[in-house]
């Protein structure tokens, strides 16, 4: 049954990730070097959306919040200081960056009250991670960059975790998804991702409102969605997925109970350490 566990201490690698692939939610709270990443977020984030970024769906259209969201989100990308605080982060709470693979930090963006359905800034529906990537030892790391409540930040579903829901993972395939970025940019209409086409009522799902500071670690296996903003202020969060290569190799991992993706995509994975990718394109 998975748990949700809160620890001011670090959790080595292997024992975090087995409470990881068994469902359990661990939230890790007081560590300095998370406190400095989200600092250095929320400069770059008034740096691209004002002042208070919060506010930044009262002084500009939809449109251009998308287009400010796809910014920030290449700046985030592309400094160097975020990925060596990303880095220092991760390893004070227990990882081993040695042997684990990323793929990338992001910002994102939820505008409040959206209705114009712009991917960068529109909450997302109930889905497994692994429904896309097809990797069972994928492990996500969620936390907010300003405060969130329990109506715009992230839920799960955590009676679903071993049991199927009805998705369209069959059939997605994540090189069309490439193809389709290159040729239409990033709003193309192909699917960032599979969803659940009958997903469970909301009403089951569990809110998960943390601090600044906090950082959320979870089972990329376990379906979630985002809350729908309903409040007047923008949410902003940051998220990366994570792979230890040790466990992909012995075949460790959370258990597939419903995905059907066509390929792995391992190539999104880069070394925490070094760069190298997981894998190749299958």
């Amino acid at each position: 049954m998975a748990s949700f566990f809160l620890t001011s201490g670090p959790l080595p690698e292997e024992a975090r990730n087995q409470r990881i692939y068994q469902g359990d939610l661990i939230v890790f709270r007081g560590f300095r070097a998370v406190a400095d990443l989200v600092d250095a977020l929320q400069a770059i984030c008034q740096q691209h959306l004002g002042a208070d970024p919060q506010a930044v769906h009262e002084r500009l259209p939809e449109a251009a919040v998308n287009d400010a969201a796809q910014a920030l989100r290449d700046a985030v990308a592309a400094d160097e200081a975020v990925t060596t605080l990303l880095r220092t982060a991760l390893q004070d709470v227990g990882m081993g960056i040695h042997d684990t693979y990323g793929d990338g930090l992001e910002v994102r963006v939820q505008s409040a009250s959206s209705r114009s359905g712009a991917r960068r800034i529109s909450p997302l529906g109930a889905h497994r991670d692994t429904w896309g990537s097809n990797i069972m030892a994928q492990t996500n790391w969620w936390a907010p960059v300003w405060p969130t409540t329990p109506e715009r930040t992230i839920a799960f579903f955590p009676a679903y975790f071993g049991r199927p829901v009805p998705n369209n993972s069959e059939g997605w395939d994540f090189r069309e998804l490439l193809r389709r970025l290159k040729a239409d940019g990033p709003d193309t209409d192909y699917p960032l991702l599979p969803l659940a086409t009958d997903p469970p009522d909301r009403r089951e799902a569990m809110p998960v409102s943390i601090e600044p500071g906090d950082l959320l670690c979870f089972s990329g296996a376990h379906l979630h969605a985002s809350v729908p903003n309903t409040t007047e202020r923008t949410r902003l969060s940051f998220e990366l997925r994570t792979v230890n290569r040790q466990d992909v190799l012995a075949g460790r991992g959370a258990p597939n109970v419903d995905g059907t993706p066509v390929r792995t995509t391992y190539q999104l994975f880069r070394a925490l350490n070094k760069g190298e990718r997981l894998g190749a394109l299958e």
